[in-house]
């Protein structure tokens, strides 16, 4: 719904609400008693059969109703034990392991795309590394130049070039000579 016409719609309601408060609907008649074939059971009133209530117990371990389920209260002055993280071993970055094969430059409020290893990345973003890779790196994309990107991982900075098939054939020289001279 567009906001012009949720606008519209809002200043209806509120006009019909500003009628009806200010000329009330004249009240209707009493209906008149039903007639005395046509005689209705009376409905009995709700009886609850069973209330629901709330036993708090002084059990140290019970868990507290308003977490989720399997959330227990942490005993004080206990550490709880963490799994240690396996520390890697440092990446090197080269830059055969990264092919830059298209750069689109933005300007104000569009970002600069770079396409490494055939997938499409902004500033910021980290690459997708093979699944095969032993070792797991978070190489992010520092910085797109014009002809180059800036890759980094920890305090490791690389500068992969952009890649020209076009430019890497080079042609012979007998092509290049006139053969008419």
């Amino acid at each position: 719904m567009s906001p012009r016409l949720f606008s519209i719609a809002a200043a209806l309601v509120c006009g019909a609400a500003v009628l009806h408060a200010a000329d009330p609907a004249p009240a209707k008649p009493a209906d008149p008693a039903p007639a005395p074939d046509k005689a209705a059971d009376p409905v009995e009133p709700y009886v609850l059969k069973k209330r629901s209530e709330f036993a708090a117990t002084a059990d140290a371990d019970a868990r507290a109703p308003f977490w989720p389920i399997g959330w227990k209260k942490r005993k004080p002055g206990v550490v709880q034990a963490t799994q240690a993280v396996p520390v890697a071993a440092p990446v090197v970055l080269d830059e055969k392991s990264f092919k830059v094969t298209s750069i689109l430059l933005g300007s104000g409020t569009t970002p600069s795309l770079a396409v490494i290893n055939g997938r499409a990345y902004s500033e910021g973003e980290f690459l997708r590394m093979p699944k095969g890779t032993a070792t797991p790196a978070r190489i992010r994309v520092q910085r797109i130049n014009d002809g180059s990107v800036i890759l980094q991982n920890a305090n490791q900075t690389m500068v992969a070039s952009l890649v020209r098939s076009e430019l890497q054939n080079k042609r012979s020289e007998e092509l290049l000579l006139d053969p008419d001279r």
